[in-house]
């Protein structure tokens, strides 16, 4: 049987593992196939009077019932674990 995980679920395990960066607006887990994710997490800056949203840290992770494991990520962070 196939674990099934939320978004909101995936994205709580990974900023247990990663500092979450500032002004993080939103934070989504694709799937890609079988227990493979991108991650992505978008934060909003301003420059020149300008409000914007970028992805200020995005990884290509296996998620299963252990948890996450981190493939690659960008930029890079040192776990919390």
């Amino acid at each position: 049987m196939k674990d099934t995980f939320t978004q909101d679920i995936i994205c709580d395990k990974l900023f247990q593992m990663i500092e979450k960066p500032k002004n993080t607006v939103m934070c989504k887990a694709i799937n890609l196939w079988n227990d493979r994710y991108r991650i992505n997490v978008y934060a909003e800056h301003e420059r020149d009077d300008l409000v914007y949203r970028k992805i200020d840290y995005s990884c290509f992770a296996i998620v299963n019932k252990d948890g996450i494991q981190i493939i690659d990520q960008t930029p890079s962070y040192d776990t919390k674990v």
